[in-house]
């Protein structure tokens, strides 16, 4: 009994102090000193799942900017009955900085989540991955430079902001620290030409989620070039695709035995990457998603594209019958996918007209949707084209941005496939075009 109640007593005066340790190993809540000129301003960061992936408080850096040719501000507004947060450059801080009241580094529970957020930009409809905490919004150091177009640097514990520069990244300088090894492949080449300016484990055959879409448009627009359908010509959904659009991999509602205007169920598809909407697609137009998926095979082969391996038309994975179950993905290499934006976009440029919307209506569908991909709202120019994901996949892209130089205007197109996190596929994906997009400015095509 004594040697029970010792524990007892040992583990009660332990509890105190389980929860700080616990806090040690997680992401801490900071007054981080960012310095503008000579002047420096606490600003409230969180460091999350790394040392350096630090998240500045928005507020908090509008005070640290005021005055500079930086300067903005921020407050909190709504749109569609929605809370956004509107950001104005060139205007004053509305308040000064709270970041004082936080101790030096003190841990805290952190479980935040991350979110996609709609942020207003000088008007402009932006999307950024933050964490929001009451009425402050947290936002990457990354996106703070993309945004912002400001550099920033560290000198030891401060962080120092260089107002009367532009954000230029350096392709070299990030290759040399390995921002990009981890992800599984980077192409970016010239539409116009075919060249390749970057082509980083281009030749490698990944999985491409629903960059397997590209494709299925494809076939969609010669079926209609073939066919003379139009926009509006009814599609019945099938009994499989209300089925998909039920399951946990559904995105639009869609009622068996209802039809639905072609030009609908593509922007569903391409858009909001809706699944049931690309197979119900399919099989209207080739009787069966089987018929259509070995077309898409068939395809890829009459073009070359020699690492395509498709066994669905949406991007979702296959999965066979018995008692082992094979869980099968559509792969391809960045250089095929590159191959084929460049073929789809000289034949079917009208693909753009879908691919460069932020958003959608779709009456029939009682459904409305924005862009899923975020250099659409982010990189003023994108014109398209598809995001992907699946866990074995990771997060995948295919943009298009055109660029001039000189009195030539191009189309250069990015491929990155398997990013680790939506996050950073949008920042990656954004350095990369803004690197490339540099590139041919000043060396021409």
């Amino acid at each position: 009994m004594k040697r029970l109640l010792s524990l007892v007593l040992c583990l009660l005066l332990l509890l105190p102090f389980a929860p700080a340790a616990a806090a040690e190993d997680g992401p801490k809540l900071f007054s981080l000193a960012v310095r503008v000129g000579e002047s420096v301003t606490p600003v409230r960061a969180y460091e999350c799942s790394y040392p350096g992936n630090v998240y500045l408080s928005l507020s908090d850096l509008s005070a640290a900017l005021n005055g500079s040719a930086k300067q903005y501000s921020i407050q909190k507004t709504y749109s569609g009955g929605a809370e956004v947060f509107a950001i104005w450059t060139g205007e004053a801080a509305k308040a000064p900085s709270a970041a004082g009241e936080v101790s030096s580094l003190r841990p805290i529970a952190f479980d935040l989540p991350l979110k996609r957020s709609r942020i207003f930009f000088n008007n402009t409809d932006r999307r950024y991955y933050t964490f929001r905490e009451g009425d402050e919004l947290y936002m990457s150091l990354i996106d703070v430079q993309l945004m912002l177009n400001v550099p920033a640097a560290w000198d030891g514990g401060v962080l120092v902001f260089y107002p009367e520069e532009s954000f230029h990244p350096d392709f070299d300088a990030l290759k040399a620290a390995g921002y990009f090894d981890e992800i599984g492949s980077i192409v970016i080449g010239d539409i116009d030409t075919g060249r390749y300016l970057t082509n980083i484990r281009g030749s490698r055959s990944l999985p491409i989620a629903s960059l397997t879409k590209l494709m299925s448009y494809l076939l969609i627009a010669e079926a209609m070039e073939a066919d003379g359908l139009s926009e509006q010509a009814p599609i019945t959904i099938s009994e499989n695709a209300a089925a998909l659009s039920r399951s946990a991999d559904g995105m639009v509602l869609l009622k068996a035995g209802k039809q639905v205007p072609l030009g609908e169920l593509i922007d569903a598809t391409m858009l909001a990457s809706s699944n049931e909407s690309c197979l119900a697609i399919a099989e209207a137009l080739f009787g069966s998603e089987e018929a259509f998926v070995a077309r898409m095979n068939e395809r890829a082969q009459e073009l070359m594209l020699r690492t395509a391996n498709f066994y669905t038309c949406h991007g979702l994975p296959s999965y066979n019958e018995g008692t082992v179950v094979a869980k099968r993905q559509n792969h391809m290499s960045a250089i095929d996918l590159f191959r084929l934006t460049r073929f789809l976009v000289s034949e079917h440029p009208e693909i753009y007209s879908v691919t460069q919307q932020y958003y959608c209506s779709m009456p029939t569908l009682d459904y409305n949707s924005a862009n899923s991909n975020p250099l659409v709202f982010n990189l003023p120019g994108v014109n398209g084209l598809k995001t992907g994901s699946t866990n074995r996949a990771g997060f995948c892209l295919v943009a298009t941005l055109p660029v001039t130089a000189g009195n030539e205007t191009h189309t250069i197109c990015l491929v990155l496939l398997g990013a680790e996190d939506p996050s950073l596929r949008g920042q990656a994906a954004e350095i990369l075009l803004r690197c490339a997009a540099e590139h041919y400015a000043q060396n021409g095509f």
